[in-house]
């Protein structure tokens, strides 16, 4: 056997070792502190609903043990995206990660046809995260989100790309073109944004481009149209925004009427976008 098929070999077994005598918190102990202090589970599940369930309790365990209150958490790299870094000194908050490893039969071991790979996925704890208050940097406004809605899930059902946002103007908070959306990272309502490019998407505005010019939508009610259904989804999600999307809409409308066309353009979008983005109940 070749040295770097020795080593290769040495890898995995560490790996698996790993796998074995990594210190781990017990699911229990995180039941109990769901079970013995109130509130723990509702908040921990709202801040951290992106996460696994014992993940979101494991979350709020550490936090709360460090004296910091339950903020949005990100990695060294995600806080370095977002425009800040990871203060000095301080200690990230571990997290239950699917790590693969590959199974090593035993001298003389029979292995199954279909075991042949032999790659099998073990939870371990990894410390690869920090709470916002344990960065410093640019301004950061946390999305607020809402369980029964999640982005990642609607613009992948309409094939949407949510891109780095590429804008040097402070006003601009948000843009979109075919397929494509954009949300500034300083962006205080960045939901309510998000609902916005999406809808000129499938209320087919960024199409606009290739149609004849007495095609086209005017600009005022492209604007009024898109941000209707933001305003719709954000009532519907209850979610912050919606004084600011009902003065925005009366701007641009300034008076005039809305077209019925619109009216049910709006209501079309916002019922297809609503259902694109349910996570799946199975």
């Amino acid at each position: 056997m070749s040295a770097t098929a020795t080593n290769t070999t040495a890898n995995t077994q560490n790996v698996q070792l790993e796998a074995h005598q990594k210190p781990t918190v017990a699911y229990t102990d995180i039941l109990q502190e769901a079970l013995t202090k109130p509130g723990t589970l509702n908040a921990a599940y709202v801040a951290f609903h992106n996460y696994s369930l014992s993940n979101q309790i494991l979350a709020a365990m550490q936090l709360d043990a460090r004296g910091l209150p339950l903020a949005p958490i990100a990695s060294f790299n995600g806080w370095k995206d977002k425009g800040r870094y990871v203060k000095k000194g301080e200690k990230a908050i571990s997290l239950f990660m699917p790590v693969s490893v590959k199974r090593q039969p035993a001298r003389g071991e029979a292995v199954a046809d279909e075991d042949v790979d032999g790659i099998f996925n073990v939870f371990m704890l990894r410390a690869n995260w920090f709470s916002v208050d344990q960065t410093e940097g640019e301004d950061f406004a946390p999305e607020v989100k809402s369980p029964a809605w999640d982005a990642d899930t609607a613009l992948a059902a309409f094939g949407i790309v949510e891109e780095p946002f590429e804008m040097l103007s402070g006003n601009t908070q948000g843009y979109a073109r075919r397929g494509v959306i954009a949300i500034s990272p300083l962006n205080p309502l960045k939901h309510k944004t998000r609902f916005h490019e999406l809808a000129h998407n499938v209320l087919g505005h960024t199409m606009e481009a290739t149609m004849t010019d007495s095609e086209h939508t005017p600009r005022d009610i492209r604007e009024v149209e898109a941000e209707s259904v933001a305003y719709i989804l954000c009532t519907l999600l209850d979610l912050p925004g919606q004084p600011e999307s009902r003065h925005y809409i009366q701007g641009w409308l300034a008076g005039q009427e809305l077209p019925e066309k619109s009216a049910k353009k709006i209501f079309g979008a916002a019922d297809r976008i609503m259902k694109a983005g349910q996570p799946a109940t199975h």
